[in-house]
């Protein structure tokens, strides 16, 4: 059982933490996001297959890997969702699953119980059905996501409700924030990026609240006012993307992280030693840096 909380004596180019999009598919057509454009059959038809994905996960966990995040598309839509997620755990990966959560059923959250991952992380975009809706176009998704809330609280499993701000949900950031304060454990975190879709349209960054309108809204909370501040006041650290901390995409391609695919090593005809140890480091990136960094924090900040 891991003792520590920070990691002490892992070389400066280590293999730390894999954030692994295992599909583009999904039930539901979220306006924000960057991975739907390639949720369609002519795509989904070149992704991983099962085994692949096995092979692969292998040889993270035979080069070191310690950290595993799951996410999508929606991870859950794949049919072997829970093949993967068992061969990870038994590989004894820290696993992290990214999620709408509108698939979780009561089966599902037993299964989750019987083999619980290392945290949950569930997209509540509105604390309202219309604006949820909205935002998910997915009629029925604001009552099944309530629901896998509450069946996942109801076994004690570790979880996130996570929201990023739009215009189409400003009115309600403060609601949502103040209503999962209310739900003991579960953690909360507010995201205020919106990324270009893969295929190379703005439409999410259209989204983005103006800075005057969301300025006033973060000065009526304490912590995210304070968080602001901190980052205003702060040089932000140059970026270590590749370092310890990697990103695969659904079609086994290795990169620096979900937001630079400009580069990728083809984990399908190549080992993922040679893809990491000497492709990743050639790869370009606007924020890259060469200079030492601190050893990494046991947790699960991927990239």
């Amino acid at each position: 059982m891991r003792t520590q909380d920070k990691l002490t004596s892992i070389p400066e180019r280590y293999p730390v933490a894999c954030q692994w999009e295992l599909t583009c598919r999904c039930n539901l057509r979220c306006v924000m996001c960057y991975t739907d454009c390639f949720n369609r059959p002519d795509k989904i038809q070149d992704e991983l297959p099962t085994n692949e994905i096995i092979r692969i996960m292998d040889e993270l966990a035979e080069a070191g890997c310690l950290e595993l995040c799951l996410t999508g598309g929606e991870p859950l839509a794949r049919q072997d969702f829970f093949e993967i997620y068992a061969h990870a755990k038994q590989k004894g990966f820290l696993v992290t699953i990214f999620t709408n959560g509108t698939l979780i059923t009561d089966v599902i959250a037993d299964r989750l119980a019987a083999l619980p991952p290392h945290r949950i992380e569930i997209s509540f975009h509105g604390l309202t059905e219309q604006t949820f809706e909205t935002i998910t176009q997915g009629k029925g998704s604001y009552q099944r996501c309530v629901r896998a809330i509450t069946l996942l609280r109801e076994r004690n499993l570790p979880l996130v409700l996570k929201s990023t701000a739009m215009t189409v949900n400003r009115g309600e950031i403060l609601a949502i924030k103040q209503f999962v304060s209310g739900l003991g454990s579960v953690e909360y975190r507010l995201g205020e990026e919106l990324r270009a879709t893969l295929d190379g349209s703005d439409a999410p960054q259209q989204l983005t609240i103006p800075e005057a309108e969301w300025l006033p809204i973060k000065q009526q909370d304490p912590e995210l006012w304070a968080e602001t501040c901190r980052t205003q006041e702060k040089t932000p650290a140059p970026c270590t993307s590749g370092m310890r901390r990697f990103h695969i995409d659904a079609y086994g391609r290795l990169q620096l992280c979900s937001g630079n695919r400009r580069m990728s090593y083809d984990l399908r005809t190549g080992s993922f030693k040679e893809g990491f140890y000497r492709a990743l480091p050639t790869f370009a990136c606007d924020f890259k840096t060469d200079g030492a960094v601190p050893l990494i924090q046991v947790s699960a900040v991927h990239a």
